[in-house]
């Protein structure tokens, strides 16, 4: 089961085992089941593809799932007219950002890599989910350096993060020849 609810994100299409509550032992591995996928789901995600693409993808959720793991999604959805709200569209939010945050609030899990962490951390911050922009910032400070230094400046301060900030004027500083080299310096 594990390795089959692993897939269901990969699979849209996927049938869905009868039963498979009694199969799946934890919240964790039940929410898991459901993440990314039109069972049970109550609202569906219009966001534009990610890395340059044109054209939109839709990830279908799950109001309760994302109300008790966002206090903008609570808002959205048990404090507005919730009951009229099933498709949102998010033109400011790229499709791999959103689905690692959906990701986190499903699983506590998120596959952070040098492509999509600028966009996870954009919507950990618009969404208030802390301890995912958290794991965003280290997953930057572990990989800063100057090769991709002015890229995580530029987004630093788009999101006003000064503590990333500083750390990649640090990286300029003691590494001004090759950050000044890289691609990203024009």
């Amino acid at each position: 089961l594990y390795s089959e609810v692993e897939n269901r994100g990969r699979d849209k299409m996927a049938t869905f085992q009868e039963n498979w509550q009694t199969n799946c032992t934890s919240i964790n591995q039940r929410t898991k089941y459901i993440f990314n996928t039109a069972l049970l789901s109550d609202v569906k995600f219009i966001v534009p593809v990610s890395n340059g693409e044109s054209g939109v993808k839709v990830i279908p959720a799950h109001k309760l799932v994302l109300a008790i793991g966002s206090p903008v999604f609570y808002s959205l959805f048990y404090r507005q007219m919730s009951d009229t709200i099933d498709s949102i569209e998010l033109p400011d939010c790229k499709y791999d950002g959103l689905l690692e945050l959906f990701r986190f609030i499903y699983s506590d899990q998120v596959e952070l890599t040098e492509s999509n962490v600028m966009n996870v951390l954009f919507v950990a911050k618009k969404y208030l989910v802390p301890s995912l922009a958290e794991k965003c910032a280290d997953f930057l400070r572990e990989n800063l350096d100057a090769s991709n230094v002015f890229i995580i400046l530029a987004h630093a301060q788009k999101i006003k993060d000064k503590d990333m900030e500083n750390r990649c004027w640090e990286v300029i500083d003691m590494h001004t020849e090759e950050a000044l080299a890289s691609d990203h310096f024009v």
